[in-house]
């Protein structure tokens, strides 16, 4: 698993900070406090002698010297810039190709076929730097072409033409020449692409090219070729432009969307992953081989490797996809129609996207198995002959399912998919989230009391029950922060979360007589906490809270729909909702991957609404699913992205399918290819150092009790430090946490204990820590 060369020290640096930490196993202590006085004399024996003196008291935890701002934006002032630029390089669009010329002689039965093409960089003639040889002078440089039957819509086996014989005259005009076509592309139905690529990135993932240049031509009706999907389904999750493999585009210019895809994907390759399959199928099988198909499984498995197979199966079994596959509308939005059609419903289709019987288990998150479907079915007798095949044939010949699957015997394929997550969307596309809307319609202190009104409008008139939530945090000082969580207990064990509907000690309803609008009120004084609300409100610790709804609904199915949950934040001192701070994330861009927040990994009613996600995911907790991290949003969302794994103290690696689960997980890639095109989360200019007056120390968790695994990494304390450490220190503390790197992850800490702070937790340090931070911006 490659590294991430950005996130890496300089190696003076690190052999500097190695030096200082004297432990690569632990986290790194306090600064030491004054030492003991010495013991009292002895008092005297028979022989009037004195006692010898007493042993030294044990050094304490100093934090007046400890406790103190960090100083990261001094050195890491441009470290924003310096991760964005990476992914701004890989879009760069200053490299252009375009193909001039396709020429053609006959010679016997094949053909001297030319390609000329030019290249420019900013709109100049590109010249080399290295050689007049195109393979010398690029990373990546090919030119195909292939032939395309708009009868059968197929792409035919491909013809590479050979790099070392690429010419240019030095102005940026290139030849490439083929001997071995046997037909001449400029009077055939076929294309031409042709691609380059040089200047490699340090990137985690994928590699990624600064310079890249793609382009292509149509002959005959290749042209009329058009894709069932759309490339903007991919670039919602894989960025803009899109380029499979750092470097071929989907989208070339004189060809249609996807064509240039064929010219590998064609339409009889045979597949090359049948590990995939294999993944999910029997998982144990796969862990034991060392993910390497033995060849009996590789019949069993054999696939076509066009664009639907290649594409589905890596979605639906090798990556960690964040959404349903059910929701085919993500990449084939407007053409449902041609995708969901009886001609489709086969066991190609079928097996691109669902394992077979799943020995292991289905992921929940996967695609269910086919046996287990066709079991629940209730009908599964007539599909005996499929079960007893196994359902593993070749792709070529698939038994067609439409014999009974027309809608009169069985449900047709429209019917099983509707292409919308069902608790996403209605049948007909409608997102719930658009038509079934919360908001905060009010609210006032009185005293103590908080009164808060709110409603639910449903234009889709569904008359299912609308049921929320409303919850309250309080933000600390002038930060950004939460000092107190609406999911925080008080000795009470209650929390400022209402659900209408229930009980809760520290909230009143009061009735509206209005269906689907709500009025409760809140008592701030009745949360029984050391300091109570009040007195934090009067000394000016809390001057700020964020109300919020959750307007939880299900469908006839008895799920949770995904809906957006609105947040405001009420000003104490003008008792009245203020704009407080400008968004950090969109919401938006969080849902080009996850189609609607919350639906995948929490409830539906979560979504659209990163500061509702904040309200519960404060600094002030340690993070209880990812170990080192803070429960901070921040932290969170960096280690979850950096593929850092979720309950690594519930995994046995003793087991080889846990194991490799691990592995398979922690090896994965943000689908930017890249975890540093911050953008793709972030608005602009907020992912800089953290502004230690707008942010609050925070609590990173322990390291988790590890099972049959030697790890490296010791044991590391829970640990309160700066804002910096805690956001930024979520993608390098995964990564050193992932690699195992214990040296790395002992410097880091050092690091930021030495320009900051980093304290041992105990009880009651982090509020004395937020104190004494806090103090100095007042």
């Amino acid at each position: 698993m490659k590294k991430q060369n950005i996130m890496k020290f300089s190696v003076v640096c690190l052999l500097l900070l190695f030096v200082a930490s004297l432990s690569l196993m632990t986290g790194c202590k306090g600064d030491t406090g004054p030492a003991g006085v010495d013991g009292t004399s002895g008092t005297n024996g028979t022989d009037g002698t004195n006692g010898t003196n007493g042993t030294n008291g044990t050094n304490g935890q100093d934090l007046t010297a400890s406790a103190k701002p960090e100083s990261c934006a001094i050195c890491h002032s441009d470290a924003a810039s310096a991760h964005q630029s990476q992914y701004n390089d890989y879009v760069d669009t200053t490299l252009a190709a375009t193909i001039d010329s396709v020429t053609s002689v006959a010679s016997g039965t094949y053909y001297n076929t030319t390609v000329q093409f030019t290249i420019k960089k900013n709109g100049m003639p590109y010249v080399p730097t290295t050689s007049y040889n195109l393979k010398s002078e690029f990373d990546q440089s090919t030119v195909y072409s292939v032939l395309y039957s708009s009868g059968t819509r197929t792409f035919g086996t491909p013809v590479s033409f050979p790099t070392a014989s690429f010419t240019t005259t030095g102005n940026g005009v290139y030849t490439a020449p083929a001997t071995t076509l046997t037909y001449a592309p400029e009077s055939s139905n076929a294309e031409v692409y042709v691609y380059v690529a040089k200047g490699k990135l340090s990137t985690e993932g994928m590699q990624l090219y600064s310079d890249v240049a793609n382009a292509g031509m149509a002959f005959g009706d290749v042209a009329t070729y058009v894709s069932t999907a759309n490339v903007s389904g991919c670039e919602k999750c894989h960025g803009a432009p899109y380029r499979k493999h750092g470097y071929r585009m989907a989208t070339v210019s004189n060809l249609a969307d996807f064509a240039a895809c064929k010219v590998c994907h064609y339409d009889s390759r045979t597949g090359g992953h049948t590990g995939w399959q294999l993944l999910v199928d029997d998982t144990a099988a796969y862990a034991a081989q060392a993910g390497a198909p033995t060849t009996a499984q590789k019949t069993k498995y054999a696939y076509t490797a066009n664009v639907m197979n290649d594409v589905h199966m890596s979605h639906a079994m090798e990556f960690a996809y964040p959404q349903s596959m059910a929701n085919c509308a993500t990449c084939h939005a407007g053409k449902l129609t041609s995708i969901l059609t009886t001609a489709n419903f086969n066991l190609t289709t079928c097996r691109s996207c669902h394992p077979v019987t799943a020995a292991d288990g289905t992921d929940s998150k996967r695609a269910p198995a086919l046996t287990s479907l066709m079991t629940a079915s209730g009908i599964s007798y007539t599909h005996t002959s499929q079960i007893a095949a196994g359902l593993y044939v070749d792709s070529t010949t698939p038994p067609t399912c439409t014999g009974c699957h027309d809608g009169s015997v069985g449900p047709a394929f429209s019917t099983i998919h509707t292409g919308y997550n069902s608790i996403i969307s209605t049948v007909s596309g409608t997102k719930y989230a658009d038509a079934i809307t919360a908001s905060i319609d009010s609210a006032s202190l009185s005293g103590n009391v908080l009164d808060i009104k709110f409603s639910v409008t449903d234009s889709l008139a569904t008359g299912l029950t609308v049921t929320p939530t409303v919850q309250v945090s309080l933000y600390g000082y002038n930060t950004k922060d939460f000092i107190l969580s609406c999911h925080t207990r008080d000795s009470n064990s209650l929390r400022m979360e209402k659900t209408i509907g229930t009980a809760n000690a520290l909230f009143t309803e009061v009735a509206t007589g209005v269906p689907n609008t709500w009025e409760v009120t809140l008592n701030l004084a009745s949360y029984a906490a050391t300091t109570t609300i009040p007195a934090m409100i009067a000394d000016g610790t809390v001057k700020r809270m964020e109300i919020a709804v959750l307007p939880a609904m299900m469908n006839a199915a008895g799920d949770t729909v995904g809906l957006n949950a609105p947040s405001k934040t009420f000003d104490i001192a003008t008792n009245g909702f203020v704009t407080y701070y400008a968004p950090i994330v969109d919401a938006v861009k969080c849902n080009k991957c996850h189609d609607q927040l919350a639906t995948t990994f929490h409830s539906g009613d979560r979504g659209g609404n990163v500061v509702v996600c904040r309200m519960c995911h404060v600094p002030t907790s340690g993070g209880s699913h990812l170990e080192m991290q803070s429960r901070s949003i921040d932290s969170y969302v960096h280690a979850i992205h950096s593929f850092q794994a979720f309950d690594i103290g519930s995994i046995n690696f003793a087991d080889p399918v846990q194991k490799l689960e691990y592995d398979h997980h922690v090896e994965s890639t943000y689908p930017n290819f890249t975890i540093t095109n911050c953008e793709s989360c972030h608005n602009a200019g907020t992912y800089g150092v953290p502004d230690q007056s707008k942010s609050l120390p925070g609590l990173l968790s322990s390291s988790a009790t590890i099972s049959n695994w030697d790890r490296n990494i010791g044991t590391v304390p829970s640990y309160i430090t700066g804002p910096a450490a805690r956001a930024c220190g979520g993608c390098h503390r995964a990564e050193f946490i992932k690699e195992d790197d214990a040296a790395n992850l002992a410097a880091f800490n050092q690091h930021t204990k030495e320009n900051g702070t980093l304290l041992e937790n105990a009880t009651g340090l982090l509020n004395t820590v937020i104190t004494t931070i806090m103090s100095i911006f007042k």
